[in-house]
């Protein structure tokens, strides 16, 4: 074989490397790198988050007043007898044995405000207890809860019902010095009632008597 063949054929060679190189890093067939596999963070991350539901107007009803008049009403029977200061002309209804439900008879059907009483003795439980379990319910169970206040007996919290904003006061006591949630309180309505629901709230709770 002649010089000038054996300097072809040596030029063919090398071509034909150089092309299959360039074919397979254009394909991606590049050298592996070094060091352990880790997933690539997402430049922008994000977080799943509950929609805000658009809140309708609350009805066009007169505010719930801080010094509506209470009567003694006697409800229950039994060991779930009790006697409820509770608002002069509201409508009653049991909710259960051991519960009952108040509201103005003329008031729209929903939305407006209302009282509810349980009795709660069974359970005995502290005051702190029941608090602390109650506030995990309504975070579980109500939309958009928000603990605005707390003491040591009850909280004043907000939550969204039906696309409605709603105030909330929950009150415990103890009747009979055991140091147990006895009675449970509970008032609710809209942001305008808050006062009234407030003064509703604490005036209940100095008058409830078991028996």
């Amino acid at each position: 074989m002649t010089g000038r063949r054996l300097t072809l054929l040596a030029l063919a060679l090398v071509v034909g490397l150089m092309g299959g190189f360039g074919t397979s890093w254009a394909l991606g067939a590049g050298p592996l790198g070094s060091g352990a596999a880790a997933p690539v963070a997402d430049a922008s991350p994000t977080l799943p988050v509950d929609p805000v539901p658009d809140l309708l107007p609350d009805p066009d009803y007169p505010p719930l007043a801080p010094d509506v008049r209470l009567v003694d009403t006697t409800v229950g029977e039994g060991d779930f007898r009790m006697t409820v200061p509770a608002p002069d002309g509201w409508n009653l209804s049991p909710n259960s044995l051991n519960e009952w439900q108040w509201r103005p008879p003329d008031q729209p059907a929903s939305f407006g405000y209302l009282m509810r009483v349980e009795q709660v003795l069974s359970n005995r439980r502290s005051i702190d207890w029941t608090l602390d379990r109650r506030i995990a319910e309504l975070e579980e169970d109500e939309q958009g809860v928000e603990i605005l206040d707390r003491t040591e007996d009850g909280i004043h919290f907000t939550f969204i019902l039906s696309n409605h904003l709603r105030h909330g006061y929950l009150t415990w006591i103890d009747v009979t010095g055991t140091d147990n949630a006895q009675v449970e309180i509970a008032v609710s309505g809209r942001a305008v009632d808050q006062p009234g629901l407030a003064a509703l709230a604490e005036r209940v709770a100095a008058g409830v008597r078991l028996g």
